[in-house]
């Protein structure tokens, strides 16, 4: 493509060196989370819960194939090479995303149980070499979808880091902080029986449960008490995100990018999770007759698949709502004329 034919403008961040890195980093991560893949196969090392991803070598290969694919140079890159990069992309996804929920969980469950000693209905592990795989794997595709929109950007002329052809943020609405606030509020309403459920099995409460499974549970077993804060960690960032206000000091720049970071990790979570527990419990439904009585798989995960639907883009409006001036954005100075002799 001739840049020549870009609009009049000088972005600091379009230079051959910025892009040449974001390019090697892509593709040393797709590599990286490739070759980690085939590694755990080889080891036959299995996921603390079987989710349906595809096969572990079917990722490693288009995960190779997508760094094949953001390595040539050229900028920007032709828009047949992205769109395969995308698709490649997304099949080096299928052998992690879906498991990506309970690798998080159990790392952070089988942390705390460490620390703690105590012990519930279950034994924790702790998936070092699986939840890394995943989280690599994932990683990897967000650097890739990086790459995916700075190249769309440079197509059409745009500030690869902002995207916008002004450096000013454009101003926030009324409908926008309207929006903020009404995603936010589902998903808090939405968050809340998930965790009264397991404050009330932490606290010793029954509800929903068959048998004597559950007697030796307290707040202090894995996967109660810590799922319980952690939901109220995420019910307070949701408040933040919705409230959508553009940070001015360091304190609540730190406050905003904790949040976004929360935000998009709980959608990566709570998204996969509750589409595959849906799509599971309506070809197979609970039995009536295990350890927990059916409603609460439907209320769980039905809870889950609300709460990510309103998280991913209450964080996605939540980003682009509070962006702030470009740094790296300055329209180009006009080239001063000699005047007439």
């Amino acid at each position: 493509m001739d840049t020549s034919t870009l609009p009049t403008a000088h972005f600091p961040a379009l230079t051959p060196a910025r892009t040449a890195v974001l390019r090697w980093v892509v593709t040393v991560a797709c590599l990286l989370a490739g070759g980690a893949l085939i590694a755990i196969e080889l080891a036959g090392l299995t996921d603390p819960v079987e989710m349906p991803t595809a096969p572990r070598w079917f990722a490693a290969g288009m995960a190779v194939a997508t760094a094949l694919l953001t390595l040539p140079t050229g900028r920007p890159a032709p828009r047949w090479r992205a769109v395969l990069a995308a698709a490649t992309g997304t099949g080096m996804l299928s052998g992690s995303l879906l498991a990506v929920p309970h690798s998080i969980l159990m790392l952070v469950i089988g942390v705390l149980s460490r620390l703690t000693g105590a012990e519930g209905p279950f034994e924790v592990g702790i998936p070092w070499a699986t939840a890394g795989t995943h989280l690599l794997v994932v990683t990897a595709g967000l650097l890739l979808l990086a790459w995916s929109v700075v190249q769309d950007r440079l197509r059409r002329g745009r500030c690869p880091r902002c995207g916008r052809a002004e450096a000013e943020a454009p101003a926030v609405g009324g409908g926008t902080r309207r929006t903020l606030r009404r995603l936010a509020f589902v998903a808090v309403l939405a968050a809340v029986p998930y965790i009264a459920l397991k404050l009330a099995w932490g606290l010793g409460s029954r509800i929903g449960v068959n048998g004597d499974s559950f007697d030796s549970v307290t707040l202090a077993s894995p996967g109660y008490g810590d799922t319980v804060v952690m939901g109220l960690v995420a019910v307070f960032v949701t408040v933040v995100m919705g409230a959508g206000a553009i940070p001015v000091t360091t304190r609540q720049s730190v406050l905003h990018a904790v949040s976004a970071t929360f935000g998009v990790i709980g959608s990566l979570m709570l998204l996969p999770i509750s589409l595959a527990g849906v799509v599971l419990m309506f070809f197979a439904r609970p039995a009536a007759d295990g350890d927990l009585a059916a409603w609460v798989f439907y209320l769980v995960y039905g809870c889950f698949l609300v709460w990510g639907l309103a998280l991913a883009p209450l964080t996605a409006v939540y980003l682009r709502a509070t962006r702030r001036d470009c740094r790296r954005h300055r329209p180009e100075r006009p080239t001063a004329v000699a005047p007439p002799a």
